[in-house]
């Protein structure tokens, strides 16, 4: 026979899973979707904003030296400012630089020479010396000529590929002038028909005309990639692209 506190033991639970069975399931019930832990991954702009509230996935960390324990965690003053030195002595050396290239086109700027002054600062290979310098004479539209053109719109078709935005405003700046200055001339001069005998006069304007608009042609083609993009910029290069029809 079985002893009675082991039969109780036996027949609890199972009258206890009988009872539970015989109960319809319960409905399930919607949990909230997890979160989940993985950071989403931050991919760094194509074109670096010209005016901007916060850094731009910039970690501290990632120009700090590696920490090897805990004790370690928080550096001392003498090393903080030795890495703050670091950036500071290069952007020295930046600032140094552009201000030497803008104090030699400063000094051509002086006699009078735009066409050499812009000469001046694309023989220097610095598009910021261009930027520069080029804000300065988007301003007066009446210092630009046909052989200005000629110099900046090769420049102005490596600003609109630039990175960063003041680059590309400024070079949407200058072609918009060039357009609405120009444009109309350049297409008159090599729509009319030759002249008789030698003009040497013509022949020159002749010879710009034509560089211009194969510079104007090559640009064409960037505008109207970037005139998809949304935005300002997109808004820009759609205005620039409307201008340039009568290119295509």
């Amino acid at each position: 026979p079985v002893p009675k506190q082991e039969v109780v033991r036996t027949v609890g639970p199972v009258s206890s899973c009988l009872c539970f069975h015989s109960q319809p399931y319960p409905d399930p019930v919607q949990r909230p979707p997890i979160a989940s832990s993985t950071p989403l991954t931050r991919t760094e702009p194509s074109v670096i904003p010209a005016a901007r509230n916060e850094p731009i996935g910039l970690k501290a960390s990632d120009f700090l030296p590696a920490v090897k324990n805990q004790s370690q965690m928080e550096l001392v003053d003498e090393e903080a400012m030795s890495q703050i030195r670091k950036g500071h002595e290069t952007m020295c050396v930046v600032l140094t630089s552009r201000h030497k290239n803008l104090d030699t086109v400063r000094a051509v700027w002086s006699t009078g020479d735009i066409k050499n002054s812009v000469d001046s600062a694309v023989a220097i290979n610095d598009l910021s010396v261009v930027v520069d310098l080029l804000n300065i004479v988007n301003q007066k539209a009446s210092l630009w000529k046909l052989d200005l053109c000629t110099i900046v719109l090769p420049q102005i078709e490596k600003l609109l590929q630039s990175k960063y935005e003041s680059y590309v405003q400024t070079g949407c700046s200058s072609l918009k002038l060039i357009l609405q200055r120009f444009l109309p001339l350049i297409t008159d001069i090599l729509a009319a028909p030759p002249s008789v005998g030698v003009d040497i006069t013509r022949e020159e304007r002749l010879h710009k005309c034509k560089l211009c608009y194969k510079q104007l042609k090559n640009i064409s083609n960037i505008v109207k990639d970037k005139s998809g993009l949304s935005g300002r910029h997109g808004s820009a290069f759609r205005e620039l692209h409307l201008l340039m029809a009568v290119l295509e």
